[in-house]
């Protein structure tokens, strides 16, 4: 597979022309010492994203490496980096499946569970997911022994930021990933 090139990458982020949270919406109005935590995470957290998308930019082969032949699923998102996010990972070799409903405990809403059989991770970008979907799609997540990571918003960077910063997993901890049809056995 071609590795993901810088023109694929940048014209994914240039999609995010558009902001999805306003300082405020991360920094409450109140001043003190909680407000000065939230505004050093907030930028602690988009420090981590631009590191991310230089390491890109500078390595053509990081994003291949990471998702060559992985299965994700992308849980919400907005639908134009929906699809810059889409053709980023074919290009890369991998496989992207999107979930945009609502998830319940049991996964039943428009089928999440059945998403999870043959899945390397769960993204989810915490901006636009309510928290019932939330607490459901953790706890599935959970069950079936897929890993998933939470991203800061819908945006290609914080994707980017994501697929990079996966750990490897300790053995003793977690086992593979069920293979089998979640409906059918």
């Amino acid at each position: 597979m071609p590795p993901a090139d810088a023109a694929t990458v940048t014209a994914a982020v240039r999609l995010e022309a558009q902001p999805v949270m306003s300082l405020g919406a991360c920094v409450p109005e109140s001043t003190g010492r909680l407000s000065l935590e939230r505004a050093r995470a907030h930028v602690a957290s988009l420090q981590r994203e631009l590191f991310a998308l230089e390491q890109v930019l500078l390595d053509g082969e990081a994003l291949t490496r990471a998702l060559s032949g992985r299965r994700l699923v992308y849980v919400g998102g907005r639908p134009d980096s929906n699809a810059a996010l889409r053709a980023l990972v074919r290009s890369a070799g991998g496989e992207i499946v999107h979930h945009l409903g609502t998830i319940d405990e049991e996964g039943r809403t428009k089928g999440f569970a059945s998403l999870l059989a043959g899945a390397d991770r769960v993204l989810c970008p915490l901006d636009l997911i309510d928290p019932d979907s939330l607490v459901a799609l953790r706890g599935l997540c959970a069950r079936y022994r897929v890993p998933w990571s939470a991203l800061r918003t819908s945006s290609v960077t914080s994707f980017i930021a994501g697929v990079l910063r996966v750990r490897p997993a300790d053995p003793r901890r977690v086992s593979a990933a069920s293979r089998f049809c979640l409906r059918h056995g």
